[in-house]
């Protein structure tokens, strides 16, 4: 736990939620165009989201977050499971909140911003860019 109380963690923990937080407004302005405003199933907004925030995410938290200047194939590939474990876990807000308990399409916004970004800094940080 000693490293929590380190200045360059809680340095990346800023960095990575202001970038993160900006791949979150994109990925949850796509959800809210096309569950609510379009209405699709939540769904598949939800995998449309995910994709938006697939694509801009990487290249922000290596640059950015962690600063990192090379890209390496085992860290995109650890950056792609840790993506597919977030889009399971923002499912599961989807499925959970308007699928099994009947919400509105709005609710999983809640725990995919407050959630699912948590794990995510925590994987980020200590398996996907790890340093070497």
């Amino acid at each position: 736990m000693r490293f929590l109380w380190s200045h360059s963690y809680w340095a990346a923990f800023l960095r990575f939620a202001i970038n993160g937080g900006g791949v979150a407004l994109v990925a949850v302005a796509t959800y809210c165009l096309c569950a609510i405003i379009l209405g699709w199933a939540p769904l598949l907004a939800n995998f449309v989201a995910y994709l938006t925030q697939l694509v801009l995410g990487y290249q922000m938290h290596r640059v950015y977050s962690f600063r990192q200047s090379d890209a390496h194939f085992p860290g995109i590939v650890r950056y792609l499971v840790m993506s597919v474990a977030a889009f399971a876990l923002n499912s599961l807000w989807v499925w959970l909140l308007t699928g099994l308990l009947g919400w509105a399409n709005w609710t999983p916004i809640i725990m995919m911003v407050a959630a699912t970004p948590v794990m995510t800094f925590v994987v980020a940080r200590h398996w996907v860019f790890r340093a070497a």
